[in-house]
């Protein structure tokens, strides 16, 4: 039902999400699906750490085959507890879903997602710029959300900081650190997110019967 995408700076053709596997996904040491990328993000990577510094990154998840109505209007919108969730992970410094930010730079016909009926009954969305959700309620798209991590803010180059008495002083941290946390983010994401839509699931079969 979920599936992961990283980004990096230079990605110039960005594959489809909502297509990509979980055995793509887990084929190499940073989880990114797309073999070319994954390489270059490898070697961005092992260039920072060779440089004693770190990096942050992007990733994106996708919850699949997401039944309509989940989430509520206000207190409970599914897409306010998906960011509360993600969040709470340690390093996550941003959220969007669907258009995000990006979004901003467009009109609302421009930005709509309008309704159409499929071949099969169901009402669908042209477009999902909404990211699946709408009103704070799933409409049965898929849900697309991404989260920013930050850099790793041990690193191995100097830097000006304070002891505890409250002396200026230098600091660089010995040992082994991770240059980029995102790779070990991947499951945390998919924990959080698999948490809160199957809490939003069982709330919503008790209260609406929709499971059989």
């Amino acid at each position: 039902m979920i599936g992961y995408v990283r980004r990096i700076k230079d990605l110039e053709a960005p594959i489809d999400s909502s297509t990509v596997t979980l055995e793509q996904v887990e084929s190499n040491m940073v989880r990114c699906p797309h073999p070319v990328y994954a390489e270059k993000m490898i070697a961005l990577i092992d260039e920072t750490r060779q440089n004693a510094d770190s990096i942050g990154g992007v990733v994106e998840c996708v919850a699949r085959n997401m039944p309509m109505g989940l989430g509520s209007p206000v207190f409970d919108k599914l897409e306010a507890d998906l960011a509360k969730s993600v969040m709470s992970l340690p390093a996550s410094k941003g959220f969007e879903i669907g258009s995000g930010f990006a979004g901003t730079l467009l009109t609302g016909k421009e930005h709509n997602d309008e309704f159409y009926t499929d071949e099969a009954g169901r009402i669908r969305t042209v477009t999902n710029r909404s990211g699946g959700i709408q009103g704070g309620i799933s409409n049965g798209e898929n849900i697309i959300l991404r989260v920013a991590f930050k850099p790793t803010a041990t690193i191995g180059k100097a830097q000006n900081t304070v002891n505890q008495a409250g002396e200026e002083t230098v600091l660089a941290a010995k040992g082994r650190h991770d240059p980029c946390v995102l790779p070990r983010a991947v499951p945390m994401v998919e924990a959080m997110v698999a948490l809160v839509l199957c809490d939003h699931l069982l709330r919503h079969h008790a209260q609406c019967e929709l499971l059989p």
